[in-house]
């Protein structure tokens, strides 16, 4: 699939799909702390119908259907309610809708049932913009720090190191978005778009709505289509449109 994005945090990868009876093919090893890959999340899900509705679920959210989405991971839930990134990639659709309420329950699931190591880091950071967007911003920052303060083995990806720490505090918004809008190489559109996304989420904790429109209208313009962050910014600014009428 040379045409779909590359894995980010908001870019979920995709499940192997479901074909015939047998074991799961041995998934691609990565150096610790490196990029996500496809295969990453594929090696506790064997063939079966919960799979496939995951499948279509994750197909569905990278086209921007989120509410269709939403339904493919409730019935994979159904099927198989200990398939934790069926929880979680729910919540993802829920935010991406605006639906925090939901996306805190399904967020909360998903951890509780267990997800790996760098969806679980996902996972929390966006678990941060729901918990604090429902006002409970202190409580949010203070447990995102302590989640990565204990995470080493195997360390986060440090794209995601560096997400959390702009969120948590430890990164300033000048220093996070040099990376981006500074000089030398230009990063990815999936990165610059996870990037303007999540600090529009942080100028909106701070109450700064027109600031937080700015930067979603800037994770809008670099056309990263296909990943969560894309679709979640573009909600964001049709709330602050609906917000005026």
């Amino acid at each position: 699939m040379s045409d779909r994005p590359k894995d980010t945090p908001t870019n979920p990868p995709l499940i192997r799909s479901a074909g015939g009876p047998g074991p799961v093919a041995p998934v691609k090893k990565k150096s610790p702390g490196s990029e996500f890959t496809e295969g990453e999340d594929t090696a506790v899900l064997a063939p079966s119908l919960a799979a496939a509705f995951l499948n279509c679920g994750v197909d569905r959210l990278h086209r921007g259907e989120s509410f269709a989405a939403i339904s493919d991971f409730a019935e994979a839930i159904k099927i198989d309610p200990t398939l934790a990134r069926a929880w979680c990639l729910r919540g993802y659709a829920h935010v991406i809708n605006l639906d925090f309420a939901r996306a805190l329950a399904d967020l909360r699931k998903a951890l509780d049932v267990g997800l790996s190591g760098n969806h679980e880091d996902n996972a929390w950071l966006r678990l941060w913009v729901v918990r604090t967007r429902t006002g409970d911003a202190a409580a949010a920052t203070k447990d995102l720090n302590a989640h990565f303060a204990q995470r080493v083995d195997p360390p986060p990806s440090a794209w995601v190191l560096r997400i959390a720490a702009f969120l948590g505090g430890s990164v300033p918004e000048k220093e996070f978005l040099a990376e981006i809008d500074g000089a030398g190489a230009a990063p990815s559109p999936e990165r610059a778009c996870e990037a303007w996304y999540f600090t529009g989420q942080k100028r909106l904790a701070a109450g700064d709505r027109p600031g937080a429109k700015n930067c979603f209208e800037k994770a809008i313009a670099t056309t990263a289509k296909g990943i969560s962050a894309w679709s979640g910014a573009r909600s964001e600014l049709l709330s602050f449109h609906a917000a005026k009428k």
